[in-house]
């Protein structure tokens, strides 16, 4: 599939992180999002009923990565996934997600994750 909507850039701080300390302070994390979906009928009828509303997405996103806690990003993008797919059930998900500023040796701007779901059977 090519069309797609999509969301770059998104962020919000979260207390994800796989060590206690990590989790009790918040830290920033960016997320990019591809939802894989036909646009034919939203590019014909402008309507949102036809396409992805990317302010839902957005915040759907947001909602999760403040209110929740994980360990790993991998759940946490897993999670963001899966609630996009039970809005729009029949969509294909990419998502990217970086922690900002990680507490890494070599100090890396960025490190994350990138998982792809596709539409359900």
């Amino acid at each position: 599939m090519t069309d797609c909507v999509f969301v770059r850039g998104l962020e919000f701080e979260g207390n994800h992180g796989y060590t206690a300390a990590e989790r009790r302070g918040t830290r920033r994390f960016r997320v990019d999002l591809t939802i894989e979906v036909p646009l034919t009928a939203a590019a014909t009828s402008d309507k949102l009923v036809d396409t992805i509303d990317y302010w839902k997405l957005s915040a759907l996103v947001v909602e999760l990565g403040t209110k929740s806690t994980y360990k790993l990003i991998e759940a946490l993008a897993g999670a963001i996934a899966r609630e996009i797919q039970k809005l729009y059930p029949h969509v294909g998900v990419v998502i990217s997600l970086e922690k900002l500023a990680p507490p890494c040796p070599g100090v890396p701007a960025a490190c994350g994750v990138r998982l792809s779901l596709p539409p359900p059977s």
